[in-house]
């Protein structure tokens, strides 16, 4: 309806294919979820430009389905795209790109690239102090990412705390 309303190339029809995308990605079909996230994405670069947020969104998007993939390059590359755009959208303190370094620590940790992967835990760890303060639920997030690679090290003393 979408389409026939506003043309291919509106950003509702991509809103759409972005919420398709997720539903697919909710269902674990993963190439139907790439296949519209992408579709949304050009949607989006074709309307904004390479740097806006509703860009970005579509990166992660497609770096979460590279994720479940097992393709940690490619998820990289997306993540690393989105984190770019939060950064020059928002600031280095926004939670967009808190987001953007778990993501990338989620990515190193599957890679068993540790030092790399607590380096992003550690800055989304930082923003998140700076939101929320010490006591809240979603710092504590960010000890679990931590600890999850102190595991992986064998490092279980440091885990614990």
């Amino acid at each position: 309806i979408r389409i026939h309303k506003y043309g291919r190339r509106h950003h509702h029809v991509a809103q759409c294919y972005l919420g398709i995308g997720n539903e697919y990605w909710n269902q674990a079909r993963y190439e139907d979820a790439l296949a519209n996230y992408e579709k949304a994405l050009e949607i989006r670069i074709h309307k904004y430009g390479y740097n806006h947020p509703d860009v970005a969104q579509c990166y992660v998007g497609i770096g979460n389905v590279y994720v479940e993939q097992s393709r940690y390059e490619d998820a990289l590359e997306n993540y690393e795209n989105a984190l770019e755009i939060c950064i020059d959208k928002y600031g280095h303190n926004h939670p967009y790109v808190e987001a953007c370094y778990n993501n990338i620590a989620v990515v190193y940790l599957n890679q068993s690239r540790y030092e790399d992967a607590l380096a992003n835990y550690e800055k989304a760890f930082q923003i998140r102090i700076h939101k929320y303060g010490y006591n809240h639920p979603d710092v504590a997030q960010c000890y679990v990412g931590i600890g999850n690679v102190y595991v992986e090290q064998t490092r279980y003393e440091d885990a614990l705390e």
